[in-house]
């Protein structure tokens, strides 16, 4: 286990949560920076646009603050459950991890390195058809 993959406690013990791993994933991170750079440069491009993202901006923070006050109780309740689902969690995505291991790239590297494994193919399908159109003409 990494100290990535730990979230430090405030009693002092190391506990893996699985939605930060997720989160931290290289691929997940990639892709989440670049929606918010999207999301940025479209609200500064638009400014009506921007207004609207701000107003359900901040319904979506009420909205979440209120969940979340409503939920601890039932949270609170169910923790050892969560503490059990979340390591099953984190055992499948340990073995995730070891089978895909594009999950370890950012996804502007898996696109080029998808961009060019078809890329390559694709031109030699070209050249072959080419060429037999050729010999027929």
């Amino acid at each position: 286990m990494t100290a990535k993959k730990n979230q430090t406690l405030q009693n002092g013990s190391a506990k893996e949560n699985v939605l930060q791993r997720v989160l931290h994933l290289p691929v997940v991170s990639s892709t989440c920076e670049s929606l918010q750079r999207t999301y940025t440069s479209t609200k500064e491009a638009h400014p009506l646009m921007a207004s609207v993202c701000e107003v359900y901006e901040r319904g979506v923070q009420g909205a979440s603050a209120l969940a979340v006050w409503s939920m601890e109780p039932v949270v609170r309740r169910l923790e050892p459950q969560f503490a059990v689902a979340n390591n099953l969690a984190c055992r499948g995505l340990d073995h995730l991890e070891e089978k895909i291991p594009a999950l370890q790239y950012p996804v502007d590297k898996l696109a080029s390195e998808l961009k060019d494994s078809i890329s390559s193919p694709l031109q030699s399908a070209k050249s072959t058809i080419g060429n037999s159109v050729d010999k027929i003409m």
